[in-house]
């Protein structure tokens, strides 16, 4: 199942690195589709639109017809629907036996052997094409091109960043990965004539572009140490001020082990930024997460001495006033008397409400998404989607290694 998950998301990567380089090596600024009505990438110019379909085959000892079966019998289908329009139909697919950038351009023989299939997948499909659809027609409009390895695809991607004036020194730390995730976010948009983008909107918005994306995509890159250590020192400098208000919102279901780890990892960070007397902002921890492990959570703290304010009056009783109130804090003798060092709530509207009135300077999303309730105008947003909590620890630089 891992091997299977692993190469599903290679695909994903092939398809959007792809998809990278037909926009930044496309000097027209012709509207690109991604994941268009199609196929994976759509290639709109007045005359012709051009329709590629990405395959990773890595795992593949040799090419053979059968492999692509599937991806061919779509094509078919959506010339035989659309049979009045001009689409060049493209299959770019890497299997490690053949040279890339060769192409094969498909037989009417080989489509009556795809046709003569008795895989139970295709029979519909068959059913509808066979005897029916313009075979010569089709294949004048299909080529099969034998593309580059991923390596060697992130390899053309990144000369292609340079090529559009995009500082060489950060690709791999910063516009890479950015680009990455602005194709992976495109990709997801429900509506399909919002899919779209082209090589000036990119361009520009990578070029605003200051903090490295650490997400469910950068980090299944190649590069993904380059990403921790450039985004650990990102951090480092907001993370290195004493009097600086932040907020954390942690998702149950988006770190690996959250119960083990939840409870070490808020001392771990009160011990590194909240010990000193001018460390005079109260954090706040928004945990999502079921009730019954909230209070695990609190029951544990305690046992800790981590002295926090929950705004608790009875489990079942919320007080925003109690909440919302500062610790005293006292200087006794040579030692630091702190009422609690911070505020932990459970996330729900209650706490929405008072992050949104009451501005934090910091604010770290550990999670795939950022809640569209949140208001962050005037915030700094740290977003991170890492499930590692040792990558988590590491680029908060409270540790030195992720390993």
């Amino acid at each position: 199942m891992e091997r299977t998950a692993d190469y599903t998301i290679q695909g994903f990567i092939y398809q959007f690195n792809k998809t990278l380089l037909e926009v930044l090596n496309d000097k027209d600024d012709s509207i690109i589709y991604i994941e268009g009505i199609v196929e994976d990438i759509e290639v709109k110019t007045p005359l012709i639109t051009k329709a590629i379909q990405c395959k990773y085959h890595e795992a593949s000892e040799r090419f053979q017809l059968s492999t692509i079966y599937k991806p061919i019998l779509q094509m078919m289908e959506h010339f035989y629907d659309n049979s009045g329009s001009n689409i060049e139909y493209r299959l770019y697919a890497h299997f490690p036996s053949e040279d890339c950038g060769t192409e094969l351009k498909l037989t009417e023989e080989q489509v009556n052997i795809i046709f003569k299939s008795n895989d139970k997948k295709y029979k519909k499909m068959i059913e509808k094409l066979k005897g029916k659809v313009d075979i010569k027609q089709f294949i004048k409009r299909f080529t099969l091109e034998f593309g580059a390895s991923l390596k060697s695809l992130i390899d053309d991607v990144k000369t292609a960043l340079i090529s559009n004036d995009l500082p060489k020194d950060s690709i791999d730390e910063l516009f890479y990965p950015n680009a990455i995730q602005m194709i992976a976010d495109l990709s997801i948009i429900h509506q399909p004539d919002q899919r779209k983008i082209n090589n000036s909107t990119l361009t520009k918005n990578l070029h605003l572009i200051r903090k490295t994306a650490v997400t469910r995509w950068t980090r299944s890159l190649k590069t993904l140490d380059i990403i921790l250590k450039t985004k650990k020192r990102q951090l480092n400098s907001n993370l290195a001020k004493n009097s600086r208000l932040r907020y954390f919102l942690i998702s149950e279901s988006s770190v690996d082990n959250f119960n083990e780890e939840i409870v070490t990892f808020i001392t771990d960070y009160l011990n590194k930024y909240h010990y000193k007397e001018v460390h005079d902002k109260t954090p706040i921890f928004c945990i999502e997460c079921s009730e019954e492990v909230f209070h695990s959570i609190r029951v544990r703290l305690h046992k800790k001495n981590v002295k926090f304010n929950d705004g608790l009056v009875t489990d079942a009783f919320f007080d925003k006033n109690k909440f919302l109130i500062d610790p005293v804090r006292a200087k006794i003798g040579k030692s630091l008397y702190v009422e609690f060092l911070l505020k932990l709530k459970r996330y729900d509207s209650n706490i929405l409400g008072i992050l949104n009135e009451y501005k934090c300077d910091d604010f770290f999303v550990f999670n795939e998404t950022v809640p569209e309730e949140l208001d962050l105008q005037d915030i700094n947003l740290e977003q991170v989607d890492l499930k590692d909590i040792k990558q988590i620890r590491y680029i908060m630089g409270m540790s030195e290694s992720y390993e």
